[in-house]
């Protein structure tokens, strides 16, 4: 089968060399694929059969595990539709994001990378299934799932590299409840909508949206005050800067992690899942992305991964830098209240989808 996409917002899509040239690799979509399908728990179809995820998984994408390695089934082939270039970007504070809201881009800070801007790519994403022709109708879902809600590259999660179904599709969207009701876990994500006006750009309404629930300050570096998160963001805040004060509730965790605090000037508090610095990170199940209907209207979407959530009540450790890292790292717990909060924000309304 073969879908048409289109990338809709900026896209840092890494490829040989990321730094100098952004590109659309079928490895990278093959990834994305296999990731909501194990997200969703697999197809309900094999699911009855008595198949498990990772049996599925194995099936379908094929495993490299010990002694064991077999091909999967699906082959997936990318091909550029227009020609478009990425160009290199130094992110830095003297030269902030050149679209929307550079809030989403604070992470890339002081680095290189190539981006898709203008014009955004346009593809081809091509699914051949070898194995079962009872299948064909679960894999051809799990493509379109990919183009209701799928992305590509960096900060993928955070608006970048979103994508939609292209004008003039060879064969009909099927609906999206047709789409999702395949898969044997559909409520392990709960999709919802913000208010927009024709006008808004996606990015900035998302970013605003975001930085209502977690940042301690706003856009005029002041207190966040108001802001519905900011009893959360305050308390998280004031957590850094009592480095002896252990096992203190904490709520930006579940927001992903590492997160870096700076305790003025001369001293940094780093956020991790890990009593060793620097092993890991924890990606958020928030996920903000750009949607566009297929009569053009733009759309602000809020995806909640609740399968994905940081558990409530584990721990969290705050590594502190110079001035400070004889103490070790502090260690906290971690609520999800703010998470819960996020999702009961009554801002967010059920997805809408046109088909």
């Amino acid at each position: 089968m073969k879908i048409n996409l289109d990338v809709i917002s900026p896209a840092l899509c890494g490829g040989a060399v990321p730094e100098e040239k952004a590109e659309i690799r079928a490895a990278s979509v093959r990834g994305q694929l296999r990731w909501w399908f194990r997200l969703l728990g697999g197809f309900k179809s094999l699911q009855q059969q008595g198949m498990g995820v990772r049996e599925q998984e194995d099936m379908i994408f094929g495993v490299v595990r010990g002694q064991n390695c077999e091909a999967g089934k699906l082959q997936v082939r990318t091909r550029m539709r227009n020609n478009a270039a990425s160009e290199p970007k130094e992110f830095d504070r003297n030269n902030p994001a050149p679209f929307g809201s550079g809030y989403f881009l604070f992470p890339m800070r002081n680095n290189r990378r190539a981006i898709f801007l203008n014009p955004l790519p346009q593809f081809e994403l091509f699914l051949n299934w070898r194995g079962d022709p009872a299948l064909e109708g679960d894999i051809a879902a799990l493509g379109y799932l990919y183009g209701y809600l799928g992305s590509l590259g960096m900060r993928s999660r955070r608006a970048m590299g979103a994508l939609s179904f292209a004008q003039g599709q060879g064969a009909p969207i099927p609906a999206y409840n047709d789409v999702i009701s395949r898969f044997a876990k559909p409520n392990n994500i709960t999709v919802k909508e913000l208010p927009m006006r024709n006008n808004d750009n996606v990015i900035s309404v998302l970013a605003s949206w975001l930085r209502s629930w977690r940042a301690y300050m706003n856009e005029n570096r002041q207190r966040n005050e108001g802001a519905p998160g900011f009893r959360y963001a305050q308390n998280d805040h004031d957590v850094g800067y009592r480095p002896n004060d252990q096992g203190q509730p904490t709520y930006r965790p579940t927001l992903g992690l590492p997160i870096i605090q700076r305790l003025g000037r001369m001293d940094t508090c780093h956020w991790e899942f890990s009593s060793h610095r620097g092993t890991a990170r924890f990606a958020s199940p928030v996920i903000l992305r750009p949607y566009t209907t297929s009569k053009g209207q733009k759309k602000a979407l809020v995806i909640f991964v609740d399968a994905y959530t940081y558990p409530e009540g584990n721990q969290v450790y705050l590594h502190y830098g110079r001035a400070r890292r004889n103490l070790g790292p502090k260690v906290c717990s971690v609520s999800h209240d703010l998470y819960r909060a996020m999702k009961n924000d009554n801002r967010l309304k059920p997805f809408r989808h046109d088909r």
